[in-house]
């Protein structure tokens, strides 16, 4: 299958955003102790799926199902400091993204609209079943993007991915999200993304038509991150052979709606063509039990020797100046990215292009 015609990927999903924030990336060049650009921070412990590709089980995620048992929901008091101190500390972005299902947190109403008023940018990663738990318009009028993360296309492959049942009230959540935006007039995107695994390759097309039905503005198509020996089957080689079957997902884009493949995750096989993770940086990891690291990936590997703080006990911003903080930073430019990370990271791309301007090519001038 011949690839369709150019999709113009607005949101750039399969790169990075460097580019606009050069002043912050000078800085780092010239040996400053920067503030990162980002933070992806979890508010609850606890998820109501169980995914089979969920990264947050080798994060210790606990507390599956609905109830409390085992589920710890961060201090709406520690959530909203933080905000203050990201704004004042530097921080343009914070992504409400976790190893749980933030929509578990009693305050997210509330925690959605300080954000707004501290002109601070929020977004939230979901997988939509308690969003009719929440006013729509209010998560639409205080979040930049909101993105539901959906792998599977028919209520028995969302059974075998997801482990529950629940994809009818998914859909009917999404669906009164894009007519509340479209009535409301909310600037707020709203996706959909798919984590791609060995089981669920068929589901990919289906689900690329079925976000262009439903009305989102982009669906994207990404590989399973895995540790380096495998511990969540991801296919890697695999991909090679779904070729086709990606392509014809991106002919359902439109002038409105994007398909978006990860293709350099999605070809790479899980290797990182770089030595040393810059990333964490300019992308930070906080864990719904208000624990600091560079990424996730060190919630619950080697936790005590990457731990940097924990934002309820300690603001922000002092973690950020203590050093302790610059401690783990320096330790974590000695990791083997190949063997001691995850494959296809958060900080991936991020460190892709870090590593390039640290390592400037011969004849540089000849451009």
């Amino acid at each position: 299958m011949e690839r369709p015609r150019k999709i113009v990927d607005k949101y750039n999903m399969d790169g990075h955003k460097m580019l606009w924030h050069l002043d912050r990336v000078a800085e780092w060049q010239s040996g400053k102790r920067i503030a990162p650009l980002h933070i992806d921070l979890g508010i609850s412990t606890g998820c109501n799926m169980a995914c089979t590709y969920c990264y947050g089980f080798l994060q210790g995620r606990s507390g599956y199902g609905t109830d409390k048992k085992g589920r710890f929901n961060m201090p709406r008091e520690a959530v909203l400091r933080l905000f203050s101190d990201a704004k004042e500390t530097g921080v343009r972005s914070i992504a409400l993204i976790g190893e749980g299902e933030n929509t578990l947190h009693p305050d997210l109403d509330e925690i959605v609209q300080v954000a707004r008023t501290r002109d601070l940018d929020l977004s939230l990663a979901t997988n939509a079943v308690r969003l009719d738990k929440f006013d729509p318009a209010n998560l639409l009028s205080g979040l930049k993007w909101l993105r539901v993360n959906i792998s599977a296309a028919t209520p028995e492959s969302f059974q075998q991915i997801h482990q529950v049942s629940q994809l009818d009230r998914v859909l009917r959540n999404v669906r009164e999200l894009v007519e509340v935006k479209k009535s409301g007039g909310h600037d707020c995107t709203i996706g959909l993304q798919m984590v791609v695994t060995k089981e669920n390759f068929n589901d990919i097309a289906p689900l690329a038509k079925l976000g262009q039905d439903l009305g989102v503005d982009y669906f994207v198509v990404k590989s399973c991150s895995d540790t380096y020996d495998g511990l969540l089957d991801a296919p890697r080689d695999g991909y090679q052979n779904i070729h086709d079957i990606l392509l014809e997902a991106e002919s359902y884009s439109t002038d409105t709606y994007t398909v978006s493949v990860k293709w350099h995750k999605i070809t790479n096989c899980g290797w990182k063509d770089y030595d040393i993770c810059y990333g964490t940086q300019f992308i930070l990891n906080i864990s719904g039990d208000g624990s600091v690291f560079p990424c996730g990936h060190w919630f619950n590997f080697n936790r005590e020797e990457f731990l940097m703080g924990n934002i309820i006990e300690t603001s922000f911003a002092e973690i950020l100046a203590s050093d302790r903080y610059k401690e783990v930073q320096d330790k974590i430019q000695t990791v083997n990215v190949n063997r001691d990370c995850e494959s296809n990271c958060r900080q991936h791309y991020v460190n892709r292009f870090l590593w390039e301007i640290s390592n400037p090519v011969t004849h540089q001038n000849f451009v």
